[in-house]
């Protein structure tokens, strides 16, 4: 396990061995970095990453597979959507994959035909593929904390005013059906 040189942009690398994995497991532990959470606040376009730790246990699954199972904390400060101010959130996500080497059978979802695709949303999601010996597990860490960060941060209480945007405010509100029922005549008939 280690921390791999971010020379292809990622924000975030840690890099584990997929070979020769104890059967109990390895745990993969790591607390991100100033350097890394300053980035990852950039990349996700929040305030602050205030800290990230990763708690998790690669263990061998079936023949050459890899399964990571554990939770990711966080501390992150995100901007209001309502008063802009910066809203201090925690997080704690279970995190859960399979990995399988390129070209493995085990990487092909079997159709049902071949014109359709069929997903089960309650299922467990196909297991993502790795080439070589090691598995980065760095982007699939950042898509779990991005999954997890709240889309539409407000402070409890705060909500938006209701705007009227009604050209005649004094006139009320008016029904989408009023203004059609105004096009009707008295004989019921639709005038042109």
């Amino acid at each position: 396990m280690n921390r791999a040189d971010n020379d292809d942009g990622a924000v975030l690398r840690y890099e584990i061995s997929a070979v020769r994995l104890p059967r109990d497991g390895m745990p993969v532990r790591f607390d991100a970095d100033e350097r890394e959470r300053a980035a990852l606040a950039r990349q996700l376009d929040i305030v602050a990453v205030g800290s990230l730790r990763v708690d998790l246990r690669a263990t061998p699954w079936r023949r050459d597979g890899v399964r990571v199972e554990g939770s990711i904390t966080a501390r992150v400060q995100q901007e209001s959507v309502v008063s802009l101010e910066p809203l201090d959130r925690a997080i704690d996500e279970k995190f859960k994959a399979v990995f399988v080497p390129e070209g493995s059978k085990l990487a092909r979802v079997a159709a049902p035909s071949e014109h359709e695709l069929h997903i089960d949303p309650e299922g467990d999601d196909p297991p993502e593929v790795f080439q070589g010996d090691r598995i980065d597990l760095g982007p699939y860490i950042v898509e779990a904390l991005v999954l997890a960060l709240d889309p539409y941060p407000r402070a409890e209480g705060e909500s938006f005013d209701e705007v009227d945007t009604d050209p005649d405010p004094d006139a009320g509100r008016r029904s989408a059906f009023g203004a059609l029922s105004s096009l009707v005549g008295p004989d019921g008939k639709v005038d042109k």
